[in-house]
């Protein structure tokens, strides 16, 4: 059995009214662990893991350094193969029939962030130019917006994981796979208190 806790909290998704009832589809998705396991080697990283996450779900993943947390999250981003078992997107068996990749983020520990590039352009990264107003609006969303001209490396620990969170917001994902990103933040009571449409 795999060592990992998880929490799993009320849907606290709030789909703006506005919009479209055929856009309501694209809000999150459902995500389904059946007899996933992953080896390395001989190594067992995760073993017979069986999990159901409903659409606009937030679920925590608690355990031990090194007990399959992220390999978990790199499964479910398509980034890793399991040894066997399924991952399921809207009852789909292949990921790419139920989800997209722009449909999934992941906000790694490190931010990640393109050093050449100014905050603002590194949350515009992969936007179409007619989107790039969002950006800044989620700058602002995250207290950014006065240092969207600023480089990665003029920031604190913390501005960089808020830009990093900008980014990946940016983009509207179904799915928003966090790994520990928040071990380094300064702004929680920030994310909190921003309200994300």
């Amino acid at each position: 059995m795999t060592d990992l806790s998880i929490s799993q909290y009320a849907n606290d998704l709030h789909v703006n009214s506005e919009v479209a009832a055929e856009d309501q589809t694209k809000v999150g998705a459902e995500i389904s662990l059946e007899q996933l396991h992953k080896y390395y080697g001989d190594v067992k990283v995760l073993e017979d893991l069986d999990l159901h996450i409903q659409a606009g779900e937030f679920v925590a993943i608690v355990g031990r350094s090194g007990c399959g947390k992220s390999t978990l999250l790199r499964l479910i981003a398509d980034l890793e193969q399991p040894s066997y078992g399924e991952i399921k997107f809207k009852s789909l068996l292949n990921f790419r029939e139920g989800i997209i990749a722009d449909d999934i983020r992941v906000m790694f520990q490190d931010p990640r962030l393109l050093p050449w590039k100014n905050i603002l352009k590194n949350v515009q990264l992969g936007l179409a130019k007619d989107q790039f107003p969002k950006a800044e609006q989620l700058l602002e969303k995250v207290g950014l917006k006065e240092k969207s001209r600023l480089w990665p490396s003029q920031l604190s620990g913390g501005q960089r994981q808020r830009t990093a969170l900008a980014r990946a917001l940016s983009h509207t994902p179904r799915v928003l796979l966090l790994d520990g990103p928040l071990g380094g933040f300064g702004c929680i009571n920030t994310s909190r208190n921003a309200k994300f449409d």
